[in-house]
């Protein structure tokens, strides 16, 4: 917190307050009373926090067996969109975090889509998730999305595929990245991270990196 506390963001220490109160029966419980005996017996209130490690399991299970009722009964590809490590003190700007980190998400939806379209001529699906951390828990916005091995064709019919466009997806997703944070930032601010930005393209002469196996 000393050494980095103007880049955490504020729900993130909101979070680690929450989970270090977790089960602290100081900080609240629930009383239990026997209509029998009259024993009682007292409960400490969890945070229900995302990032604590108890509390966090049993909601992560059942927003996926929620989100796995609704998907299609089809093959699917874990795929992994990232971005040039120059680039991420440029989504920890205050007056731009929302924006920027909402749109990497959508703009990989984007993308995915888009080349399944031209590649394939079909309608594919994606359930998409945002990652502000990396492993180790440093700042590395990354979006996975789980995307389906078919799609719907022009006249209605489930057409299956076994092929992404990978060398395609990592070129258009360098590109929307960079249009994203010109387009989001001011004309000043813009001129300011010009140099990263041309550092993060001449540094991934093959795009940003796109994670896809099969």
């Amino acid at each position: 917190m000393k050494n980095h506390g103007r880049r955490i963001r504020p729900v993130v220490k909101n979070e680690v307050a929450k989970f270090e109160s977790c089960g602290d029966i100081r900080k609240g419980y629930r009383l239990f009373v026997c209509e029998g005996c009259h024993s009682t017996k007292l409960i400490a209130l969890k945070c229900k926090g995302k990032f604590c490690p108890t509390c966090a399991v049993g909601e992560s299970q059942r927003w996926s067996d929620l989100v796995a009722h609704d998907m299609f009964a089809v093959n699917h590809r874990h795929v992994i969109f990232t971005i040039d490590e120059g680039l991420r003190e440029i989504f920890l700007m205050d007056k731009y975090r929302s924006v920027l980190l909402k749109g990497l998400m959508d703009e990989a939806a984007r993308v995915v889509l888009e080349a399944l379209g031209k590649n394939r001529k079909v309608q594919g699906g994606v359930v998409a998730a945002l990652h502000t951390f990396g492993s180790k828990l440093e700042f590395n916005p990354h979006v996975h999305m789980v995307v389906t091995m078919g799609g719907i064709t022009p006249d209605g019919q489930w057409k299956t595929y076994d092929y992404l466009p990978y060398k395609r997806l990592r070129v258009y997703w360098q590109n929307a990245v960079l249009k994203l944070i010109r387009r989001t930032l001011s004309p000043w601010d813009n001129k300011r991270v010009q140099p990263r930005l041309q550092r993060a393209y001449k540094a991934n002469a093959e795009g940003f990196y796109v994670n896809a196996p099969k």
